[in-house]
């Protein structure tokens, strides 16, 4: 057959890297096509991602059939945090080919060489902030909403191009009747709600704009030295929490207060995926709008996106309230599964904690890099 790789020149050529997820994956009983016009607004390039940071659209063809795309670009934030210019790669979708790998993430790995770049490393989704990683554990279980999901072979067809695992991560799923509240837990809880004024409560979305901005502050001050982890600009932030609005259930969103003071936040989001997994087209209109109004609301599981705490409070163990607290209100709204998800391999204290109130891994995604 012959196959070639070229950059996507017009909008037809944009569409099909678009869609082409659709196309290839649409058999497949585990895929859950996200919404078309979210993809459409993440691969636009006004987004704020595409705006400022350098990059290339592939699309593979075999005898005139597209049968594979990946995106090849730079990233500023992270080029300015770590005073390194590295390269990345992400949207990877291909049939099962050698050859059409092969292709793309050379076509990525040129373009990137061409930048002055001496790394690749992805996929990433544009970044570490929204989808990232190769699903390498867990194929029978069909993704949580906001997590990539991918066929057995993306793994080894990378593996062979040279590329060499960089970071695991773990997703832990947790039955709401298996949570368990050790000694410790409990000790640490009571004792902050004696002796260190701290609260709880659910954000206020008549005034989202302030409550994203706290979140935002927290965001970067909590992660700052995480591996990987750049501060995500305002612009880029709340693109994002626009978006998840539209999805929230702010009953199990919590943000800690210190004397009235917010310090810390747990995002969990609704698995929006119980329901686009019912939407094979990814389309809403003129059918799947009907089916997302009726379903969203017997949604069973949920996922902890993020558990952030402000730096000069992480000493406290201010989880012992967090993970009891969302335990109890998950159960109380009808949610019966909790993912807690994108937890670092080497992340020893979170794993150990999660695994103490009766999470078990059952997915993990894997980043992979290259010298080029």
């Amino acid at each position: 057959m012959n196959t070639e790789v070229r950059e996507t020149s017009n909008w037809r050529e944009q569409k099909l890297f678009i869609t082409l997820p659709y196309v290839l994956n649409n058999n497949d009983s585990m895929w859950v096509p996200p919404l078309l016009v979210s993809q459409k607004e993440i691969l636009s390039n006004n987004h704020p991602f595409w705006k400022k940071n350098v990059h290339r659209f592939f699309l593979a063809f075999q005898d005139g059939r597209c049968v594979g795309r990946i995106a090849s670009f730079l990233d500023q934030d992270h080029e300015a945090h770590f005073k390194r210019r590295d390269g990345f790669f992400g949207f990877l979708e291909a049939i099962d080919d050698q050859t059409v790998f092969k292709m793309l993430l050379q076509k990525a790995e040129e373009f990137l060489q061409s930048q002055g770049c001496r790394t690749i490393s992805g996929p990433l989704n544009p970044n570490i902030h929204h989808e990232l990683g190769i699903l390498t554990e867990g194929f029978e279980h069909p993704p949580f909403y906001m997590l990539t999901y991918n066929k057995r072979y993306y793994g080894g067809h990378i593996h062979a191009c040279g590329y060499h695992p960089l970071k695991d991560f773990y997703s832990y799923k947790l039955h709401s009747d298996d949570f368990r509240l050790s000694e410790k837990m409990d000790r640490i809880k009571t004792m902050h709600q004696k002796k260190n004024n701290i609260t709880i409560r659910t954000p206020n979305l008549n005034d989202f704009m302030k409550e994203l901005k706290f979140f935002h502050d927290i965001y970067n001050n909590a992660f700052l030295g995480h591996w990987g982890f750049s501060p995500m600009s305002w612009e880029d932030f709340l693109f994002l929490g626009k978006d998840l609005k539209l999805i929230l259930d702010k009953e199990i969103i919590l943000i800690v207060e210190k004397d009235k003071v917010p310090i810390g936040f747990l995002l969990a989001i609704p698995n929006l995926n119980e329901v686009l997994i019912k939407i094979k087209n990814g389309r809403l209109f003129p059918f799947g709008i009907f089916k997302l109004l009726v379903l969203k609301k017997r949604i069973k599981s949920l996922r902890v996106v993020t558990v952030a705490i402000k730096h000069e409070y992480q000493h406290l163990g201010i989880g012992s309230i967090l993970y009891p607290e969302i335990a109890h209100r998950a159960k109380l709204r009808g949610y019966k599964y909790t993912e807690l998800s994108w937890v670092v391999d080497d992340n020893n204290q979170m794993n150990k904690i999660i695994k103490e109130t009766g999470g078990v891994i059952y997915k993990q995604h894997r980043l992979y890099a290259k010298a080029i």
